[in-house]
């Protein structure tokens, strides 16, 4: 099996073809219905997957399971080219589905949601298979999910094994997510550990995704004024790049926190938008971008990977929000602005 990234942009770049070209979803949302939708969805790469998901489901529920499977697809693809060190890497950037899966069943069980309300969106393309997924849908609560993983040797169940006694106490749905964001970073920052340009790129893609995080909660607990600096503290992840323990703890102070956007923004973070949402939104539509810029990177790096793949997911992202919008008569200006553009 090769192990250079050479060969394996080269297959790479040839699955490139398949994405949509410019225009197109520009072109499908502007379609006046879902049933529009689906006829000219068809017609598209993404065919093959939808014909055969609506012969078990239907509307968007469909699309979903099209738009998943195709995506598990391309990202199992990926993975085959690769072995050794590459294949490592690949694996650390698929493995950020697992996290977002994980997430989406804690919340469910944290909620008491049904399994078929949370299934639509998830997206197996690492470790958790479809089968896996549906099996932790199926367990009854958070440790029971976490007891799963551990049986099946998931690389981050043992430190989520760690911190259940702590959410049964106290039944914080933010901690528990926050230790499952700080699992998979120490996971992949000591998976990409190494010599080398591709093992640099990829450790840096991880530090940066944990300096958004760290934003991105620090401007959730602006929301809560009644937090010690201490309690705010213990929320922030070590491990990124230039987001610091202090300017963490002073921007996630609502009496500090105009001190900690300055010092942020020198440090190259935009944390645009007035609300925790619209700064989400907004972090994860910029880190969607430079991730896409880099498929014109090194050609024979993880370069070309790492922006394929996430070409790949936004587009299968953006397909959704227009698919929901055809459905549900959501305005063509509100979905745009959810849909981030690379």
């Amino acid at each position: 099996m090769p192990a250079d990234f050479g060969y394996i942009n080269a297959r790479v770049k040839g699955m490139r073809s398949r994405l949509l070209p410019p225009g197109r979803l520009e072109e499908l949302l502007s379609l006046p219905d879902l049933e529009a939708f689906l006829q000219a969805l068809g017609n598209t790469p993404y065919g093959p997957d939808l014909q055969e998901a609506l012969s078990r489901y239907h509307g968007l529920r469909a699309v979903d399971e099209a738009l998943a499977r195709t995506f598990q697809k391309a990202a199992r693809r990926v993975l085959s080219f690769a072995d050794g060190k590459p294949r490592t890497l690949i694996q650390v950037l698929l493995m950020q589905w697992d996290v977002h899966n994980l997430r989406a069943a804690f919340r469910a069980k944290h909620a008491g949601y049904p399994p078929e309300a949370v299934e639509p969106n998830l997206v197996p393309a690492a470790e958790l298979s479809d089968v896996r997924l549906r099996e932790l849908l199926q367990q009854p609560d958070v440790p029971a999910v976490v007891s799963t993983l551990a049986t099946w040797g998931h690389p981050l169940a043992e430190s989520l094994a760690a911190v259940v006694p702590a959410y049964q106490a106290s039944q914080d749905l933010l901690s528990l997510e926050l230790a499952l964001d700080r699992a998979y970073y120490e996971w992949a920052l000591g998976a990409a550990r190494g010599r080398g340009y591709d093992a640099a790129r990829v450790a840096d893609l991880v530090r940066t995704q944990v300096d958004f995080t760290n934003v991105k909660t620090a401007f959730k607990l602006q929301q809560l004024p009644d937090l010690t600096p201490e309690q705010r503290e213990r929320f922030f992840l070590e491990g990124g790049a230039v987001v610091t323990r202090e300017v963490f703890r002073n921007l996630a102070d609502p009496k500090t926190a105009e001190v900690g956007i300055r010092e942020i923004r020198t440090r190259g973070i935009q944390p645009e938008g007035r609300t925790p949402a619209e700064v989400e939104r907004a972090l994860d539509q910029e880190a969607t971008r430079r991730m896409a810029d880099l498929y014109l990177g090194d050609p024979l790096g993880v370069d070309v990977v790492v922006g394929y793949l996430t070409l790949l997911a936004n587009e299968v992202r953006n397909l959704r929000l227009i698919a929901r919008s055809k459905a549900l008569g959501i305005p063509r200006e509100l979905v745009r602005r959810e849909m981030a553009v690379v």
